[in-house]
């Protein structure tokens, strides 16, 4: 019955227009640019390019950074493509992201009845508020990463290592932060198995490689970690000691991956390491928005962990930098609002 009515919420929000983001623009302008035969990653390509406009409407009008080309890994840009093929809209694609999350939920069912687990920790991730915005609501892409790293686990969990470094491979090629994760579990894997999940993700980034696209791939990328910052915390510091905020998000990435590696060495249990590394990310990245805490989520539907649980509600407060940024502000989060966010987290894991 509690499952049912997760359907059912799931059902009404993929109907109903995207809530708080705009992401899913980009999603659907870049499957159907795939459609009409263009490359989201060359810059001949973006969205602003006169090549494209036949094809502006509404999803263009909705867009953010309309002179950027594809931010988002080649798994994931070939999705869209798949999905609007089939129907060019908002719904169509937030019901695959939809239907991504609930190839989730079946992943963990499994990883529960193995670890003999109470089928009802299911409803850490069905019934999550931020789940039920993020994704069904807004369509963010997440969800996708989400399935593969579930599936990565599920992999370990069975003592198939090769099949869970493939799933960390076709992870890394739809939201990077899978590989990061999975640094943590080397141990874990062979040499070759690394190098299948290295020659699958690469062979993705290939397909969409041309010599129009190869100075432009990463382009987007580069600029995202350049200039945003919104929402962070121990970024600040780092950033403040170090002198620069690119010097910064280097740092941050390093010591993120130097946990990652720690906790493989210590060959801690990979739901706990998972965890451990997600939590690094959030607190050393330049910039935390509401949807990434959804990392947090099908882990802890295996893993009590209070204070991360916390703070998947806490982290809406985030959503307090809109009003302002509407009437023309800068979008940003004074450190009062952040306290009541990570505040509450941070006590209870001290606690």
């Amino acid at each position: 019955a509690c499952l049912g009515l997760a359907l059912l919420w799931r059902a009404l929000l993929v109907a109903a227009p995207p809530l708080l983001s705009n992401d899913i623009n980009r999603y659907v302008w870049e499957g159907r640019v795939q459609v009409h035969g263009g490359n989201p990653y060359r810059w001949s390509d973006r969205p602003e390019s006169p090549r494209w406009l036949p094809l502006r409407d509404a999803v263009y009008e909705g867009l953010n950074h309309k002179d950027y080309t594809a931010v988002y890994p080649p798994l994931f840009v070939l999705a869209t493509r798949g999905v609007v093929a089939v129907d060019d809209s908002f719904t169509a694609m937030k019901a695959f992201l939809v239907g991504c999350e609930l190839a989730t939920l079946g992943v963990l069912a499994l990883l529960l009845r193995r670890r003999r687990l109470p089928p009802e920790r299911l409803l850490v991730l069905a019934w999550s508020p931020l789940a039920l915005v993020e994704i069904a609501g807004s369509g963010h892409n997440d969800a996708f990463g989400l399935m593969w790293m579930a599936l990565a686990l599920l992999a370990l969990d069975l003592d198939r290592p090769l099949l869970s470094a493939l799933a960390v491979g076709a992870g890394v090629a739809s939201k990077y932060l899978p590989g990061l994760v999975a640094a943590a579990w080397a141990r874990r894997y062979r040499w070759w198995h690394v190098l299948a999940a290295l020659a699958l993700a690469a062979g993705l980034f290939v397909a969409y490689l041309d010599p129009a696209s190869k100075k432009t791939m990463f382009l987007s990328l580069s600029k995202y970690s350049q200039f945003w910052r919104f929402n962070e915390t121990l970024f600040a510091p780092l950033a403040a000691v170090l002198g620069s905020h690119e010097a910064a998000v280097r740092a941050g990435a390093l010591l993120t991956l130097a946990l990652a590696l720690l906790l493989a060495w210590r060959k801690v249990e990979p739901v706990a390491a998972a965890t451990a590394v997600v939590a690094a990310w959030l607190l050393l990245g330049p910039n935390v928005l509401p949807w990434y805490a959804l990392w947090l989520l099908p882990l802890l539907v295996l893993r009590d962990e209070p204070a991360a649980l916390l703070f998947t509600g806490t982290v809406s407060l985030a959503y307090l930098a809109y009003p302002d940024w509407q009437s023309g502000e800068r979008w940003a989060l004074g450190w009062e609002w952040r306290a009541l966010e990570y505040g509450p987290s941070l006590l209870v894991a001290a606690v």
